[in-house]
């Protein structure tokens, strides 16, 4: 059975969570313009942890996350439409590599809830309310076989978080509300409820990057056609491993050669697949943590009004 947060559970459910997300919720109350007093961001703070309760209930008892993975779609129809094929395949490959290895990430590092791939264009359909042919197999392809079965959902994808938040917006306005605020440093997950809308702490919704940008070249197998190409990329979990052990053994790390139909491609150090894997534990582990301490809250009586926001 569900625990009932009563009023002893609560008070010890904001204590910790509080003291636990400190670092997190600092920087969103410390923007507080959007807040005529400090009595209205005291109620926001409130408001936060329990609806950040119930959303992590929500997500372990019978949710799903849905991992959205771009298309870079815009930039490589400019290039065909420039003639230039070699860019736009260059990009098609890249791509899917960057996909292929945040997919093997999120299916090797995260068990909190169930999980879902589709393409970002594929998001207004989800919205619409479609629960199948958008998401992705293993092969990156569609598949009509794979259905989202649960109700509650939540959206994760690389993108910038927000210095300032919009707060709660009620479900039947949520759909016309853009996120506001300031863009900050861009993290390699944030999580978003079905609208778009990044949560708030103290629920984990932010994981950032904290090494330089370096790029690497990695071997994928291309199979040039008229019809296009076909990729075969069997994804490479201890690149930067193996890269270490053969500096230390003073070999030269980027020594690799390419096999028949092979070519390089440029990946980024944070698009490699131990790079999202630690972010992808990371927040499996900070779910993990934060459902432990946050007992399903009850709305009844003055938290009854905030079942507008529970979507």
């Amino acid at each position: 059975m569900v625990p009932k947060l009563n009023k002893n559970s609560f008070a010890i459910f904001l204590t910790l969570v509080f003291c636990a997300n400190f670092a997190q919720t600092s920087r969103i109350e410390s923007n507080n313009q959007e807040y005529k007093d400090k009595e209205q961001f005291s109620q926001f703070r409130k408001k936060r942890m329990i609806i950040s309760a119930w959303q992590v209930n929500q997500l372990k008892d019978s949710g799903a996350l849905v991992v959205r993975l771009k298309t870079n779609i815009k930039l490589i129809n400019a290039y065909f439409k420039m003639g230039d094929t070699t860019k736009a395949n260059q990009k098609i490959i890249e791509q899917y590599a960057i996909n292929k290895n945040t997919m093997m990430a999120y299916i090797d590092n995260y068990n909190f809830s169930k999980l879902y791939f589709i393409y970002s264009n594929s998001s207004d359909s989800l919205v619409d309310g479609y629960r199948s042919n958008m998401f992705l197999d293993t092969n990156l392809n569609i598949d009509s076989k794979i259905k989202l079965t649960e109700k509650f959902f939540l959206i994760a994808e690389r993108d910038y978080a927000y210095n300032s938040s919009i707060g709660f917006v009620p479900e039947d306005s949520a759909r016309k509300i853009v996120e506001a605020g300031n863009a900050t440093k861009q993290g390699s997950i944030i999580i978003k409820n079905k609208y778009g809308h990044q949560l708030n702490a103290p629920f984990p919704y932010e994981f950032q990057e904290k090494f330089l940008v370096t790029t690497f070249d990695f071997p994928i197998t291309v199979i040039h056609k008229k019809s296009g190409i076909l990729l075969n990329y069997t994804v490479n979990k201890t690149f930067l491993e193996e890269r270490e052990l053969a500096k230390k053994s003073n070999k030269n790390p980027a020594a690799v050669h390419l096999k028949v139909n092979q070519q390089f491609v440029p990946i980024q150090k944070h698009f490699l697949y131990e790079s999202l894997a630690k972010a992808v534990s990371s927040l499996n582990q900070e779910l993990t943590i934060f459902y432990r301490k946050s007992p399903r809250p009850i709305f009844e009586g003055k938290y009854k009004e905030l079942i507008q926001f529970l979507y």
